[in-house]
C-alpha cells in the first residue's frame, strides 16, 4: 500500500508539474538597491547652523510573479530601511521597514477586459500625477481595484480604477479616518495611438476625497487661588488638569478633482510632449479649488549617440497678497502622487511643494544633452531655471500691522545635474550623479533663511541595482 502511494503521489506531481509548465508561468525575482549619498543641502539649503552628511539608503525586494491564459499575479516583499536604523545587536525590528510592497491579481474575463485588485503601483503616462515613485526606497503602491479594457487592434486601451480606505480594524458603523491617505480615490484613463502609433493621446481624470482634519484637544486647566495667612485672596494662579477630547468629522469630506492630458508625437529622430491639467473642487482643508499645470518638451537625436532636449513646466500657485481670497480659495497646483524626483531636478528642491498643494507655484524651464556610449553607458547632463509662479511669498509678523506677506522676484535659482549610468549586465546598473543648486534670496526665502546665510547646496549619490532572476518556470 505504501508503494502504491508513493507511486500515485510521484504520478500527481509530475502530472501537476507538466501542467504547470505547459499552461503558466511562474517567476521568482529580486531586487538589491543600496545607494550612498552626500547630502549638503539636498531638497533644503542649510546656512551655518546646519552640517552635510552622508548616508546610505537600501531597498531589497522578493518578487514573485504567476501568469496562465486566465490569471496574472504579483507578489513582492520589500525591506526599505536606512542603514544603521535598528538595533545591530537585536533581532527584533524596531522600525517598521519590511511590508507587502505590492500582492495582486489580475482575471481576463476576455482578451481585451479584465479585473485588477489588490496593492499595486500607479503608473500613467509620464508619471506626472500617478507614478511609482520608484527614486524613493519606500516608493509608493496603492490599495486598489481597476477594470482595464484594451483593443491593441485599434491602438486604444483605457483603464477605471477606485479605492474605498478605512482604518483596521473595520467596524461596524463609520468611525474617523485620521491617516494622511486619501478616503476615496477614483480615476479614468483612456489612450488612443494614431498613425502608426507615432501620436499618442491620452486622457487622465482622478477624484480624491479627505476626510476634514480633526479637532485637537484643548487643555483645561483650573484656577487656584492664592491667599496670605489671613486668608485674604491677594492672586491667583491656574494649572492644566486636562485636556477635552480630540473631535472628528468622518462625515465631512472635501472631494479634489484633476482632468487633463497628455500628447505624444514621434517622428523620425524627434519627439514632442505635451501635457496639461485642471484641479478644481476643495482642498483638504476645505477651501475651493481654481489651479492648473502645463508643461511640455521637444527631443531630437542629433545623431545616434546625441540627444538635445528642452522643455517648460508651469504649476499655478497661491497670491499670498490677497490675504481676503486666499481664506476662501486656494489656487496652488498639486501634482497628487506623481514621481516628482527628475521632473524638477534631482535634487528634490520643490518635491514637497509642489505635491502639498499649498505654495507659490513653480515654472522650470530646461534643457538636457545625453549621450549613449557603446550601448553599456550614458552620460546625462541638464541645467534648469526656477522661479515661482507668484511674486509673493509668506512673511513672518514681527509686529503688529505687518503684512503676512513679501513681495519677492519670483527667479529662484538654477541647478544644473550631471549623471552617468553603466549597465556592464543586463540586470546589473551603476548610477552616479553630481548635483548642485545656485539659489538666490527668494530661493533663501523660501527655505525660511536670511539673506545671504546659505551654503553652497549640492548633492552626489551613487547607486547600485541589482536584479536576480531566481527561478523561471520556462527554463526548467
Amino acid at each position: 500500500m505504501n508503494k502504491l502511494a508513493t507511486t500515485t503521489l510521484l504520478a500527481l506531481c509530475l502530472l501537476t508539474l507538466w501542467s504547470f509548465k505547459a499552461k503558466a508561468q511562474f517567476n521568482i525575482s529580486g531586487e538589491f538597491r543600496p545607494r550612498l549619498e552626500y547630502r549638503d543641502g539636498y531638497s533644503t539649503l542649510r546656512d551655518s547652523s546646519k552640517f552635510p552628511y552622508a548616508d546610505i539608503l537600501g531597498r531589497n525586494r522578493l518578487i514573485f510573479d504567476y501568469k496562465n491564459e486566465q490569471f496574472t499575479a504579483k507578489f513582492s516583499l520589500q525591506h526599505a530601511y536606512v542603514f544603521g536604523e535598528n538595533n545591530y545587536s537585536s533581532d527584533t525590528i524596531t522600525r517598521n521597514t519590511i511590508n507587502i510592497y505590492e500582492g495582486w491579481f489580475r482575471y481576463s474575463f476576455s482578451k481585451g477586459f479584465a479585473l485588477k485588485i489588490g496593492r499595486m503601483e500607479l503608473i500613467y503616462d509620464d508619471a506626472r500625477l500617478l507614478g511609482n515613485s520608484n527614486w524613493s526606497p519606500k516608493a509608493a503602491s496603492h490599495d486598489v481595484a481597476v477594470v482595464q479594457w484594451e483593443s491593441a487592434g485599434i491602438g486604444y486601451k483605457g483603464d477605471l480604477g477606485f479605492a474605498i480606505n478605512n482604518t483596521a480594524p473595520a467596524g461596524a458603523f463609520l468611525t474617523s479616518y485620521p491617516l494622511r491617505n486619501y478616503k476615496y480615490l477614483g480615476y479614468l484613463y483612456e489612450q488612443k495611438k494614431f498613425f502608426k502609433d507615432n501620436l499618442t493621446l491620452s486622457v487622465l481624470a482622478i477624484t480624491d476625497v479627505f476626510q476634514a482634519p480633526n479637532t485637537p484637544g484643548k487643555p483645561i486647566y483650573q484656577t487656584l487661588y492664592v491667599t496670605n495667612s489671613n486668608h485674604d485672596t491677594i492672586g491667583t494662579s491656574s494649572i492644566q488638569t486636562g485636556t477635552t477630547s480630540a473631535v472628528s468629522y468622518p462625515t465631512q469630506l472635501y472631494g479634489r478633482y484633476t482632468i487633463g492630458g497628455t500628447a505624444t508625437y514621434l517622428w523620425k529622430n524627434l519627439k514632442v510632449f505635451g501635457s496639461g491639467y485642471y484641479q478644481g473642487g476643495h482642498f483638504s482643508d476645505g477651501r475651493t479649488l481654481n489651479a492648473g499645470m502645463f508643461g511640455g518638451y521637444l527631443s531630437y537625436k542629433v545623431v545616434k549617440p546625441f540627444t538635445l532636449l528642452a522643455g517648460y513646466d508651469w504649476l499655478s500657485g497661491n497670491d499670498y497678497s490677497d490675504t481676503k481670497g486666499l481664506k476662501t480659495e486656494s489656487t496652488s497646483f498639486s501634482t497628487l502622487y506623481a514621481t516628482s524626483h527628475g521632473f524638477y531636478g534631482y535634487m528634490d528642491m520643490f518635491t514637497a511643494q509642489v505635491a502639498g498643494g499649498n505654495s507659490a507655484g513653480l515654472t522650470d524651464l530646461y534643457a538636457r544633452a545625453t549621450v549613449v556610449l557603446s550601448g553599456k553607458t550614458t552620460l546625462e547632463a541638464t541645467y534648469r531655471m526656477f522661479g515661482l509662479a507668484k511674486g509673493y511669498l509668506p512673511a513672518t509678523i514681527k509686529k503688529t500691522g505687518d503684512p503676512s506677506y513679501a513681495k519677492v522676484d519670483k527667479n529662484l535659482g538654477s541647478e544644473v545635474d550631471l549623471m552617468v549610468v553603466y549597465k556592464p549586465f543586463p540586470n546589473f546598473e551603476v548610477n552616479g550623479a553630481y548635483c548642485m543648486f545656485l539659489p538666490t534670496s527668494t530661493m533663501e526665502m523660501l527655505d525660511k533663511l536670511n539673506k545671504g546665510t546659505s551654503k553652497w547646496a549640492q548633492y552626489a549619490y551613487i547607486m547600485l541595482t541589482y536584479k536576480p532572476n531566481f527561478f523561471n518556470s520556462e527554463k526548467h
